[in-house]
């Protein structure tokens, strides 16, 4: 890059910055605001039409403002110089540098686009073109022409630092560069990075179904994320922020990715676990949770005991189960009403001909309780007009009476006493007729079946177990639950669905769904999201390999392929890993190569070299300590400040970090309750480790005993070897575990 070129690039980022200023304050002064100061911003909400469009007017101003702010740090990440080839393409596009940013800015008020967004069609030049002839499809039509530059820019707080024209080479060299920077504590931005598979992932038609298989470290998250943007972006005249559901494996998680969007422009997105979404969508009727076990639970168990739990959760989350609850229902419909006429003393005030007809017929567009409700209110006029009548015939007999005592008695003490036993036994016959209503609802309510969502959840796997002995042990497993009003995780896809045909569930838009980890989640709660919210607009994106939750999720992607989706489900591959080394993939995949999952492919690692990991023997828990010490150590000399320690089990961990903080104070424990990601020293389970990133990784106890030679713990190890960026090192007492035989690794004595 001669100095020439370097002083144009200099002077056209300053130009940009003057126009990043001017735009800033155009809408400073239109929010009010003087010399950059923010203030209070207030809108008149009188609940019309007006103050909703002026709401959404301020909210549009200001993230257009901390976009302009932001802009005003970095502008753009890339150029591309792209000529169109017919002269009516050049009326729509004319020739010229493009220059690609996070957001697209446009100078007023002469209309000028001076950077163009990431997510526009395009910025597809930068991503899937190299130089020379491309094509790529806009709104009026396919684009021909040519690409004769790629450019990418290093600019930080308004500084142009670097640049690099991009063939092939320059592309890849420019990646490394990126991907060698340590990590934070949140996941990273990545729009300047992102690779021609992963675009052709993120750009993929927003209304139809798409599963990602990526390789660890292959940017799934990240491209979700970055896909979650580019359809807002793809449908913002048809769909907001809110309207958009992120689901995160646990809170944690969510802490670690909910920086990345606002970034990218995108707020206001929904983000939160499958349990919490049960939770809105249910509200107080979603049954008490017993706390889940989750992976660090099946680390305590044998192979048998796991085998066992994996079949109750296999047919817990199995995608036939959603026939058998529509069976259930069905069947819970026919026998969940009353059988006979329901009386009132000898008057009938409805036949079970009747019930039926309103239950099964005349209501049948409402949710089950919500048909007896509605019963009930026929019921409940039938017994008012009934009672009334009572009341007007005991009047009416009380008053005859009355009339005929005094025609037949003289005024004097008998007929006043007669005329008050008369009128006291009507009285005591009248608060019988209105006491009489509780016990006819207690009678009437004691021929309806339970419809509390728990107990009909029982009745179901009660009924199972009776049509299939293979249900027994789920039912064995259920049951200790449920007989306390409680449920599991894996439960909540089925009670989920009961509860929707019981009693209906909270209204949320939700027009796209991104389902992260999804190799986690069962092929039930997929179906069940399906079927709540209508559509195939879904992005689901996890690896194979780091399934580690057995029965409970995917076994491959195809399970979802039939009978959930009514477009046909796309299956992409990232098969390149970025996080990691080539040295660090190198001992993952040895570890996978044991045990493969089909399905999953290999993943390819970027050519970024690092060192080789180590495995150190020490002796005894004071040599382990002292190692720990040293290697964090040596570690954060080197400038890392993202290191985690990993041991198997929570307990452990636990153990560990109270015996590491005289060495290492700095040292924080990492609980799978933890809803923040702070980064730092971490001693955590492998439990925890699961789906977050670090510069470098330390695996304590990587020792046989506590990792056998099984297909659970060769992907648990996998998942643990593949989250460093830049070093991997294991410590072991004892035999050095079976799944680091032929991994490239070095080894030596403490």
């Amino acid at each position: 890059m001669d100095q020439a070129q370097w002083d144009q690039e200099q002077a056209h980022l300053t130009q940009t910055l003057e126009i990043v200023t001017q735009e800033r304050l155009k809408v400073e002064h239109a929010l009010g605001m003087e010399d950059g100061g923010d203030r209070y911003l207030m809108v008149n909400d009188d609940g019309s039409s007006d103050a909703e469009v002026a709401q959404q007017v301020m909210r549009a101003k200001l993230r257009e403002l901390n976009q302009l702010r932001l802009s005003g740090k970095s502008p753009y990440f890339a150029r591309v110089d792209f000529t169109p080839d017919t002269p009516q393409n050049r009326l729509c596009m004319p020739g010229g540098p493009l220059y690609i940013g996070r957001w697209g800015m446009m100078k007023t008020p002469e209309c000028r686009m001076c950077v163009v967004d990431w997510r526009s069609p395009t910025a597809n030049l930068y991503y899937s073109g190299q130089v020379g002839r491309v094509d790529y499809a806009a709104p009026d039509g396919v684009m021909t022409g040519e690409i004769t530059l790629k450019r990418m820019f290093s600019i930080a707080d308004g500084r142009l630092e670097g640049m690099q024209d991009t063939g092939v080479i320059g592309q890849e060299k420019f990646l490394t560069e990126a991907l060698s920077q340590p990590a934070t504590a949140r996941l990273r931005e990545v729009v300047a990075t992102i690779q021609a598979e992963q675009n052709m992932v993120i750009r993929y038609e927003p209304t139809r179904p798409l599963c990602v298989q990526g390789a660890a470290g292959s940017g799934k998250t990240t491209i979700a994320l970055h896909r979650a943007a580019w359809v807002l972006y793809r449908l913002q005249k048809t769909m907001e922020p809110r309207q958009m559901l992120i689901l995160a494996p646990n809170p944690l998680f969510l802490s670690y990715i909910g920086g990345v969007l606002p970034d990218l422009g995108v707020d206001e997105v929904r983000q939160m676990t499958f349990a919490q979404l049960c939770g809105q969508l249910m509200g107080k009727r979603m049954p008490r949770m017993q706390a889940s076990e989750g992976l660090g639970g099946r680390l305590t168990m044998t192979k048998a005991q796991r085998d066992a739990r994996d079949a109750v959760l296999r047919r817990k989350g199995a995608l036939g189960l959603y026939n058998e609850l529509e069976r259930f229902l069905k069947q819970w419909e026919q026998t969940c009403m009353p059988a006979r006429d329901i009386c009132l003393g000898k008057q009938a005030l409805i036949s079970a001909a009747e019930i039926r007809r309103y239950f099964l017929t005349d209501f049948r567009h409402f949710p089950l309780q919500a048909r007896a409700e509605e019963v009930r209110k026929v019921v409940g006029a039938r017994l008012k007009k009934a009672l009334d009548g009572a009341e007007e015939r005991l009047e009416a007999m009380a008053r005859d009476k009355l009339d005929a005592l005094i025609s037949a008695l003289p005024d004097g003490p008998q007929r006043r006493e007669s005329a008050r036993k008369l009128l006291d036994a009507r009285d005591e016959r009248l608060a019988e007729l209105r006491a009489l209503p509780k016990r006819f609802w207690q009678a009437y309510d004691e021929q309806w079946a339970d419809m509390e969502l728990i107990k009909v959840y029982e009745a179901f796997w009660q009924d199972m177990a009776c049509r299939d002995e293979a249900n027994r042990p789920v039912w064995a497993a259920t049951q200790p639950l449920t007989s306390r009003g409680r449920a599991a995780q894996e439960d909540l896809p089925a009670l989920l669905l009961l509860a929707k045909g019981l009693y209906g569930l909270a209204r949320m838009d939700v027009r796209h769904i991104v389902i992260d980890e999804a190799q986690d989640a069962s092929p039930l709660q997929v179906k069940a999201l399906r079927q709540i919210f209508g559509h195939d607009a879904f992005t689901l994106v996890g690896d194979l390999c780091q399934g580690v939750y057995g029965g409970a999720g995917l076994r491959s992607w195809e399970e979802l392929s039939t009978e959930v989706f009514a477009c046909p489900l796309q299956i992409a591959h990232l098969g390149v890993s970025y996080r990691s080394t080539v040295e660090v993939m190198e001992t993952a995949l040895a570890v996978m190569r044991r045990h493969p999952v089909r399905g999953a492919g290999e993943a390819r690692p970027v050519l970024r070299h690092g060192e080789r990991p180590v495995l150190t023997r020490v002796k005894g828990e004071q040599g382990r300590l002292e190692a720990i010490a040293a290697q964090v150590g040596e570690w954060m000399g080197e400038g890392y400040r993202s290191i985690a320690v990993t041991v198997k089990t929570e307990r452990a961990a636990k153990k560990l970090h109270a015996a590491l903080l005289e060495t290492l104070p700095e040292a924080r424990l990492v609980t799978p309750g933890d809803g923040r990601f702070d980064g730092g020293v971490q001693v955590m389970d492998a439990g925890v480790v699961k789906g977050l990133e670090f510069d470098c990784v330390l695996i304590a106890d990587a020792q046989a005993q506590t990792y056998p030679d099984e297909r659970f713990y060769a992907k648990l190890f996998y998942v643990l070897c593949t989250r460093p960026l830049h070093r991997l090192a294991f410590l072991c007492l004892g035999e050095p575990p079976a799944h680091l035989d032929g991994a490239k690794i070095l080894f030596k004595n403490a």
